[in-house]
């Protein structure tokens, strides 16, 4: 280390700021790692949880963070709803103002919102009156505080922080339902790993939904590398189903791609699934992704 480089931490080190200087380091070398090494291969996993939330990436703001889903516990499509709208809450309530309020010596964050608020974040296009969307938010918040979604976390620490033990809802002026939660303020520092672009704020078919969802499950894993098998999702319908239909989910499939390729999520290179092998392509089509194919993660840290 010499030079222009050693310069840029030679006033950290005199002044003795040895923790900022240390955490500048750091940085500077992970960053240094990710551009040198084949970030691919599974032994360098650690440097890629380092280098996510460093990358230089334009997060939406209704962005939704998912973390290591234990796919296990989501089988049926009700489970796999209401766990997307836990992600979009979560997304939602880290804009509100708060409070801090303290049950047993933990911090607990309290937010004030009205339920309609909520309503029009999931879906712009919803009305906010619309009384059938309203009381399945309130059967969702009903579920929250029974903490209904704890086991859908892997992560056993995420799990234990994933701690809503209020809510309430009460009718407000002009029959507006506001809501009142707690929430473990800890959970507000817990490291997302994976922060997507938001798919569901509008409405879409049972398909479309479950194509998106299955896009979150592939992402939330520690590879960059995120294999989409088509054939097995196919297969994975407990029915027979129309080849229009199934030329839809394709497109689907291809659309999302697109989707995370606009929002630099992903790389714009691609391989598709023949036969068990890997063959580069230049495009997507319903054509070559019968089996399957793969994307990369973009981890771009310069």
């Amino acid at each position: 280390m010499k030079g222009k480089f050693l310069k840029k931490y030679h006033f950290l080190l005199i002044s003795n700021c040895l923790e900022e200087f240390e955490q500048k380091l750091s940085l500077y070398f992970l960053v240094y790692f990710g551009k040198l090494l084949p970030l691919n291969f599974s032994y360098l996993d650690w440097l890629v949880i380092k280098l996510r939330p460093i990358r230089k990436q334009i997060i939406p703001r209704g962005g939704l963070n998912s973390h290591y889903l234990e796919t296990t516990s989501l089988k049926s499509f009700n489970a796999r709803k209401t766990f997307v709208m836990l992600l979009q809450f979560l997304t939602y309530v880290q804009h509100l103002d708060f409070k801090i309020e303290y049950l047993y010596g933990v911090p607990y964050r309290q937010v004030n919102f009205k339920l309609q608020d909520f309503l029009k974040f999931q879906d712009p296009m919803v009305k906010s009156s619309n009384h059938y969307q309203v009381e399945k938010l309130k059967e969702f918040f009903d579920r929250l505080q029974k903490g209904a979604f704890l086991t859908s976390f892997s992560d056993t620490s995420f799990r234990s922080l994933a701690d809503i033990p209020q809510v309430k809802l009460e009718k407000g002026k002009q029959n507006y339902w506001i809501a009142k939660v707690c929430i473990t303020e800890e959970l507000f520092d817990y490291r997302y790993p994976f922060i997507l672009p938001s798919f569901f704020r509008k409405q879409t078919t049972k398909d479309q939904f479950e194509v998106q969802f299955k896009f979150i499950q592939v992402f939330s894993s520690v590879d960059i590398t995120k294999e989409f098998f088509v054939k097995e999702f196919l297969d994975s319908y407990p029915s027979v189903i129309s080849n229009q239909r199934i030329q839809n989910i394709k497109k689907y499939f291809i659309q999302v791609v697109k989707l995370l390729e606009e929002c630099n999520f992903i790389e714009d290179n691609y391989k598709i699934i023949s036969n068990d092998s890997l063959h580069d392509t230049n495009e997507l089509t319903i054509y070559n992704i019968s089996e399957g194919f793969v994307i990369y993660e973009k981890l771009s840290v310069s």
